[in-house]
């Protein structure tokens, strides 16, 4: 059996935000918003993307 990845979580300081951005440009639909947490859901329900807020994101050093 071939695995199949259902979901992928973003942490990101403004979850409402980016996900708007994900949300017009893959066409999903966002299924839950509670504020520090959107989830974006594709038409057919087998795949998710949810941004989850972090307060203290930092970016990797290079």
């Amino acid at each position: 059996m071939i695995g199949h990845r259902f979901s992928l979580v973003v942490d990101c300081p403004a979850p409402a935000e980016l996900a708007g951005f994900y949300e017009k440009l893959l066409a999903l639909t966002r299924v839950e918003d509670s504020g520090d947490y959107v989830a974006l859901e594709s038409p057919d329900g087998r795949e998710r993307v949810a941004f989850q807020r972090v307060g203290d994101d930092r970016r990797p050093a290079a």
